[in-house]
């Protein structure tokens, strides 16, 4: 018989609240001729390396997007905008702007590293960084629009147990995104979507994503700041100044905060890049501190089978921001979850892997923007299901945006259009 595994988060730091919840249970539109697609890959100047998650945007953002692991990326641009420019920013890297009219495609974009530039800047360290990160929240609520807004992007989450791929899931999601001052939470609605599963029978488990896009929404700190720094877990941190960096041809301030000794109750350990100018958030990468094992295991596992045991290795997140005018707005996002299952019994432990990643693709008009009806709206609760008519489509996507697929996902999709070919042979025609 097949079993059920429930994962939760910390309700001390309000993250259950959000729908950050895993379950363990057993078991088109055509490319129009308004848009152009730009292709390119973004690399390393010195080394040649690519350059993973670099921001590429449209300079009157109303498109971006991010590379994949490989450097690579695409973006949809309106043909009947032709003096549009692509800028491309990667953190510690000057940026490069490049009139798109102009330049070959597919695109190769190097990047300069900025060390030189930020030795001849004299910036004063704060002597209680802590203090800098308390102005950051108190200054969030300036952050970003002052006004809801819609914005259109791109959501992909996935699952693999070991090297193979269990589940893949893509979608564009309109997100109707509330300013950081409002205590309203954001709210998503599927535009379109794919889904495939590559379950076995023989599976003893068969993991599966809730929450959707909201797993990846509510990682927003500078709208959701108590899912880190809940105001009782405040305290519990320490934090140090590690210097100095550049986004955007923003300099930034890098705090590194951990829990503190003495406290026992798994918290976050991370980065936060703060511009010397306004004390915005530019950037947040932090991990759950799971070195207790039992500890960070009862702040996920709601119920499981008594025979199995299961726990965290790594919980990581990432959430990215771009300028606009004088502030920073919500621009990427990711989680990854690594954790062990251990039967009873038996001889190897099952390692899991479940990520979520979302970029904002496009703004919508303010002056089109509505309310979503209840009807279209996706609830936090939801486990996308299964619908893999868009694979076999090479323009499922059309005029959106996406980011592209790195080596693995490219497989996992090549994987899914062959079990679709096959199933097609096999099903009878009607005459």
């Amino acid at each position: 018989m097949k079993k059920s595994l429930k994962f939760w988060n910390s309700q001390s730091l309000k993250i259950a609240l959000y729908g950050l919840m895993f379950f363990l249970c057993f078991s088109t539109h055509a490319q129009t001729n308004s848009v152009k697609e730009i292709t390119g890959r973004v690399i390393d100047q010195r080394t040649k390396e690519p350059l993973a998650l670099a921001s590429v945007r449209l300079s009157d953002d109303q498109g971006a997007t991010v590379t994949n692991k490989d450097g690579r990326f695409s973006i949809k641009i309106p043909v009947d905008n032709p003096g549009q420019e692509l800028l491309i920013s990667f953190m510690g890297y000057e940026s490069a702007r490049l009139a798109i009219n102009t330049q070959p495609d597919p695109l190769l974009i190097s990047l300069i590293p900025s060390t030189t530039i930020l030795k001849e800047v004299t910036v004063s360290v704060p002597q209680d960084p802590g203090v800098l990160v308390l102005e950051m929240l108190k200054n969030r609520q300036q952050q970003g629009t002052q006004q809801k807004s819609q914005v259109i992007t791109f959501f992909r989450e996935a699952v693999r147990k070991k090297s193979k791929n269990l589940s893949l899931a893509e979608a564009i999601i309109e997100v109707d995104k509330q300013p950081n001052s409002s205590d309203k939470n954001d709210v998503a609605r599927l535009i379109q979507f794919r889904k495939s599963t590559n379950y076995k029978p023989n599976d003893t488990l068969a993991v599966k994503l809730q929450g959707g896009p909201y797993n990846t929404l509510f990682i927003d700190i500078a709208k959701y700041p108590d899912i880190v720094f809940d105001p009782q877990a405040l305290q519990a941190y320490r934090f140090t100044h590690a210097g100095f960096t550049q986004i955007d041809q923003k300099l930034v301030h890098i705090v590194h905060f951990e829990q503190k000794q003495n406290v026992i109750t798994p918290l976050y350990r991370g980065e936060l890049y703060i511009t010397t100018q306004g004390n915005h958030l530019a950037k947040a990468i932090f991990e759950m501190n799971v070195t207790n094992r039992e500890a960070a295991a009862s702040l996920f596992v709601r119920k499981k089978p008594a025979r199995v045991k299961l726990w965290p290795t790594s919980v990581n997140y990432q959430v990215d921001y771009s300028p606009q005018g004088e502030s920073w707005t919500f621009q990427y996002s990711k989680m990854e979850m690594n954790f062990t299952a251990n039967w009873k019994n038996k001889l190897f432990n099952t390692q899991y892997q479940i990520w979520a990643e979302m970029a904002v693709t496009d703004q919508k008009n303010p002056s089109s923007t509505n309310t979503m009806d209840n009807t279209d709206v996706i609830k936090p609760s939801v486990v996308l299901s299964e619908s893999t008519k868009g694979f076999g489509n090479p323009d499922f996507w059309g005029e959106y945006t996406v980011i592209e697929p790195d080596q693995s996902i490219e497989e996992a999709i090549e994987r899914i259009i062959r079990q679709l070919n096959r199933w097609e042979r096999k099903t009878p025609q009607n005459e």
